[in-house]
């Protein structure tokens, strides 16, 4: 639990200067604490798109896909996606943010 309290302050930390982030961002990045926490803190943990949509209130697959994306050109998570349907993409969840701005540790 303690882990999920850091990983949610560097969080709040970062986005708190950090212009380029919605409220998308914000749920999706939520959803995928809760889901490393279900996964036993494991990283990289394997995702279900359509759970972390429902979960986060996004409908559009468009959305989703660019929200995840942007998570990981931000810095904020690392994505593996992966393009076979048998498999599942996985995601890591960042220790240090680096924003325009600034840089979280």
């Amino acid at each position: 639990m303690e882990r999920l309290k850091q990983a949610l302050e560097e969080f709040m930390a970062g986005i708190e200067q950090d212009p380029r982030i919605c409220l998308s961002h914000i749920g999706v990045f939520s959803v995928l604490l809760h889901s490393r926490e279900e996964h036993g803190g494991v990283e990289p943990f394997p995702i279900h798109r359509e759970q972390i949509m429902k979960t986060a209130k996004i409908s559009s697959t468009a959305t989703y896909f660019k929200i995840i994306r942007q998570l990981h050109e931000y810095g904020y998570i690392f994505y593996q996606p992966t393009f076979n349907r048998m498999s599942q993409s996985k995601v890591g969840i960042s220790r240090n943010v680096q924003t325009d701005n600034h840089k979280v540790n």
